[in-house]
């Protein structure tokens, strides 16, 4: 390999470099900056469960959770939450299995969309008309990540605005342009867009892996070219 193919290699090695760690850099000087400062607010609040309205025991929810996909299942959490005055039994199990058991009456509970527009105009005081109600169970490109499903709704008067209904915590989070922006960008410091492509894991290890080996690479093709222009100039001395 002669010394113009490693200048080469060495250029576009660090030119690529510099532009991650710009990109880094960036992302994690806006990560520093509060969210609602472009918009994006999410709020969680939710009423205490009363406990002592729930005549159902854990064991009679995961029962009737059961009997309602018709099969036993692996049931790794339960527990117990509110959502307007309904105590309800939150179960998630394997294989992304959940739901929500009615605390009082045994019956499966089934977030509607009229529960999800209940909740975004009351945490966030709407009273315009609805414009849209959409039910995601997958990503796009107006939520890229996060957890599904949700909820998307839009309301007159904030048509740039999109309000999602968190299913799990019934959570509403409001997004802006510009907290759409903000997120866009913060999301290339951790690599969360590759939550879109694959399994997370799968691909941040060998990027993160490639990233080193190309800086490893540019570093020992440096030094490389370093020494043959010592060794010219002790001649050129001597």
């Amino acid at each position: 390999m002669n010394k113009y193919t490693l200048h080469s290699l060495h250029r576009w090695i660090f030119i690529f470099m510099g532009v991650v760690m710009l990109v880094w850099l960036i992302s994690g000087i806006l990560m520093s900056v509060p969210q609602y400062w472009f918009g994006g607010v999410t709020r969680y609040h939710q009423p205490t469960a009363e406990f002592r309205a729930v005549n159902l025991s854990p064991a009679e929810a995961i029962a009737r959770f059961e009997q309602q996909h018709g099969d036993r299942l692996d049931v790794e959490r339960i527990w117990l939450v509110q959502i307007e005055d309904t105590p309800l039994y939150r179960i998630m199990a394997a294989n992304a299995v959940s739901g929500f058991i009615n605390g009082l009456t045994g019956e499966p509970f089934e977030f509607q969309p009229a529960l999800a527009e209940r909740l975004a105009r009351q945490k966030f005081n709407i009273d315009t008309p609805l414009l849209e109600s959409i039910r995601l169970t997958a990503h796009n490109h107006t939520y890229p990540f996060g957890e599904l499903p949700v909820h998307r709704l839009r309301f007159e008067q904030y048509s740039g605005q999109y309000y999602y209904v968190n299913e799990k915590d019934a959570s509403v989070s409001r997004s802006t342009i510009l907290s759409r922006i903000y997120n866009g960008i913060t999301s290339l410091h951790d690599f969360s867009p590759l939550d879109t492509l694959a399994d997370n894991l799968k691909l941040r290890m060998p990027l993160l892996v490639l990233t080193g080996l190309l800086s490893l690479a540019g570093t020992i093709i440096g030094v490389i070219l370093i020494f043959p222009l010592r060794r010219k100039r002790r001649r050129s001395a001597g």
